[in-house]
């Protein structure tokens, strides 16, 4: 029976690494109609309604304590209202392979962020990691031509990228407290929730970001493109999440990051297959010096991540 739930869990954590693999492609999908505002809330508006809907049906009916709640705001804030945007927004600019590896770099960043906050300190093999998932990044970015970078849209795409990878890192360290004070899919739940509550108001007005508000675009929508947001919002924003966490407790959090080493490849077959794009040598030099690096740099940091929550790369 051990060995059965075992293979079920194992299972569930490839399949969720495929949905947030292939998430980017899914987002491509659905920013040929929406812009990346509204693609946003689309998203996280159904995903919302899908964990109430999970949470009001649960035996207990978690609550957030009242002075949480400031917090889970800005958590929703970090972790959904801005760096989806950013990410959206960076897809309009490059492709689906880029952004997959440049964001695989958040634990780098995490780790960086723990350093400077005196929360972990960075040893020479952790180093090490750092200096080659970087060296990787240079490479995707400048696909080993450094002229002509400025004069294309791509690098715009790329910055917005790295920024969205930091973006997660504050989260990951802001957020460690909180998630351990809730159960991870209920924190994660409400966290969503609070992100998707401060961009809806913006549904049903225009702003800059979004000259035509989605109350009006989503009367006009394509079937490619309902069915790209319903997949952002319950494979990839509400099951993947559920297996992560079940991972978790199974097997630890250590053995459960490894399945984000995953998402990349999903990202660059769905990129290459689905999406037509093109695969250059320099970026599968720069994606796998990025892998090792950061898998170099998680290795050096199992102990601490074995007593708490595994952070999930979110997409």
């Amino acid at each position: 029976m051990g060995g059965t739930k075992s293979g079920h869990v194992y299972l569930g954590l490839a399949a969720g690494s495929l949905f947030w693999g292939t998430s980017f492609a899914a987002a491509k999908i659905g920013l040929r109609e929406l812009s990346p505002l509204n693609l946003v809330i689309f998203r996280f508006s159904l995903a919302s309604a899908l964990f109430a809907v999970i949470l009001g049906c649960g035996r207990d009916r978690p609550r957030i304590r009242r002075g949480d709640v400031p917090r889970f705001l800005v958590l929703g804030f970090f972790a959904i209202s801005s760096y989806f945007y950013f990410q959206f927004l960076a897809l309009r600019y490059t492709t689906t392979i880029i952004s997959s590896l440049i964001i695989a770099t958040s634990p780098i960043f995490t780790a960086l962020i723990s350093h400077a906050t005196g929360r972990e300190r960075i040893r020479a093999l952790a180093a090490a990691g750092i200096a080659a998932a970087f060296t990787g990044v240079i490479l995707i970015i400048t696909n080993g031509r450094w002229s002509g970078l400025l004069q294309s849209n791509s690098w715009k795409g790329d910055g917005l990228l790295l920024l969205n990878a930091l973006v997660w890192s504050g989260f990951t360290v802001y957020g460690q407290t909180l998630m351990q004070a809730y159960r991870p899919f209920v924190a994660i739940a409400y966290v969503q929730m609070a992100g998707t509550l401060l961009l809806l108001p913006l549904a049903f007005f225009a702003t800059p970001l979004a000259p035509q508000p989605l109350c009006l675009q989503i009367r006009h929508l394509s079937w490619p493109t309902g069915l790209s947001g319903l997949y952002l919002a319950a494979p990839c924003s509400v099951f993947a999440y559920h297996v992560w966490y079940k991972g978790v407790e199974a097997l630890g959090p250590v053995r459960t990051s490894v399945f984000t080493y995953l998402n990349p490849l999903f990202a660059i077959a769905t990129g290459i297959f689905l999406l037509h794009e093109p695969l250059t040598l320099f970026t599968v030099a720069g994606g796998a010096m990025v892998i090792l690096g950061v898998y170099v740099t998680n290795a050096n940091r199992q102990r601490a991540l074995a007593s708490r929550p595994a952070p999930a790369v979110t997409n």
